[in-house]
């Protein structure tokens, strides 16, 4: 199973142990409101992507070496990778904002990889924490497994992979017009609007007899 990855290719990299347990990203859409005689009229101008949110957990590498008799201190165990984990995030962070003090020159972003999913993006990272507080990380005793928020903000797509086949639309588009689909419907709810042949609906094609006449209902 191919390993998800954040970093650059000729810079700081880093590959994950193993996969996120959790992707998530969403989008906030754009409206002008404009209040009339007859009522207010809602206009969706767009929507905008939200950040891209990466959850997972770092576990435990028993193969990594060290004393079996003090698990709890050897190289693979779960602070000692989460240690790593946060010395690489702040390393690309570093690169990522090499450029920053130059007038006019903007860093290029690294490239979020997540095989499985064919998912290929070109992002900033924004931030990283411990899922048990606002930390980069959280020593306490007990703790045997450390997990990781990675928050992310996304320039574009970079593959081709993300087209669907038969389809110009990314599947950032589709979740964009997916997004504002699901937004219209819920104020058209919250309305009583129901489409209909009136309001640009199509008349429904099964209630046509073989002659193409319409039935009698």
């Amino acid at each position: 199973m191919a390993l998800a990855s954040l970093g650059f290719a000729n810079g700081p990299r880093l590959t994950l142990r193993l996969n996120p347990t959790s992707i998530d990203w969403g989008f906030d859409i754009h409206t002008s409101v404009t209040n009339t005689v007859g009522g207010r009229v809602v206009q969706i101008t767009g929507a905008t992507l939200r950040d891209l949110t990466v959850v997972g957990y770092l576990g435990e590498n028993r193969r990594a070496g060290g004393s079996p008799d003090r698990i709890s201190d050897h190289a693979g165990a779960s602070w000692r990778l989460h240690e790593t984990f946060i010395a690489r995030c702040r390393a690309i962070m570093q690169y990522q904002a090499r450029d920053s003090r130059t007038p006019g020159k903007m860093h290029a972003p690294a490239t979020f990889n997540y095989p499985d999913r064919n998912w290929r993006w070109q992002v900033y990272l924004k931030s990283v924490e411990d899922l048990d507080g606002s930390a980069s990380i959280e020593h306490r005793t007990g703790k045997f497994s450390h997990g990781y928020r990675m928050t992310l903000f996304i320039v574009q797509g970079g593959s081709d992979s993300l087209v669907k086949a038969g389809s110009s639309l990314s599947e950032i588009d589709l979740a964009q017009a997916n997004a504002i689909s699901s937004y219209i419907k819920r104020i058209s709810e919250g309305i009583g609007w129901r489409q209909s042949e009136f309001n640009g609906g199509l008349i429904d094609a099964s209630s046509e007899t073989d002659s193409g006449q319409k039935e009698d209902k």
